[in-house]
């Protein structure tokens, strides 16, 4: 009886550290999973916004007679503006509790990643032989334009559906695992 005692006991601790040592295993295989799939969501959660617009540009005159005139340009821009997550630049926490079946994200604030001009027309220009529109004025104009077409995006709430994005994606991969996400970008107030 006392050898049956010594063996039912040793053969419910086998058991045991058998079964500790499977649920710590799909436990680290279950983490692996999730935090390979926050950093496919990081580059997918980037949202892009197609801007275009127009303006009409002056050139101050270089020689001022009478009979001339200030060089004037229409100009027709269009691009693609980028915004998201880059992990890499700020504080970037992803902790999961399985205990509590919860996934903690703390990403960086969102920030544009990219202006794309895809198109830089002049429509219409005018300017005379004293004072002509150089490569250097539509170097500039070029450059205005990359800047209102990142202007135009900041104002058209790029940041902010980038943030609405990543949070649905986000939340899309961690609760169907049975996971509740607590999302929150760093320096934000929630």
């Amino acid at each position: 009886m006392t050898i049956g005692t010594v063996t039912l006991i040793a053969l419910i601790m086998i058991t045991g550290v058998i079964i500790a040592r499977r649920t710590r295993r799909e436990i680290r295989s279950e983490e692996a999973q999730i935090l390979q799939g926050v950093r496919k969501v990081c580059k997918l959660s980037t949202v892009e916004l197609s801007l275009a617009d127009y303006a009409k540009k002056v050139v101050p005159k270089t020689i001022d007679l009478p009979f001339t005139k200030e060089p004037t340009a229409y100009l027709f821009y269009s691009g693609v503006v980028s915004a998201g997550f880059d992990v890499c630049d700020g504080p970037t926490e992803i902790s999961v509790n399985h205990t509590k079946r919860e996934v903690r994200v703390t990403l960086p604030p969102p920030r544009i990643l990219s202006v794309d001009v895809l198109r830089f027309e002049t429509i219409n220009e005018e300017s005379g032989f004293l004072n002509a529109i150089e490569p250097s004025d539509r170097n500039r104009w070029f450059t205005e334009a990359r800047a209102a077409l990142e202007k135009g995006a900041l104002s058209a709430g790029a940041l902010e559906r980038a943030e609405s994005h990543a949070h649905e994606l986000f939340a899309g991969f961690v609760e169907p695992r049975g996971y509740t996400l607590q999302f929150a970008v760093a320096g934000e107030k929630r």
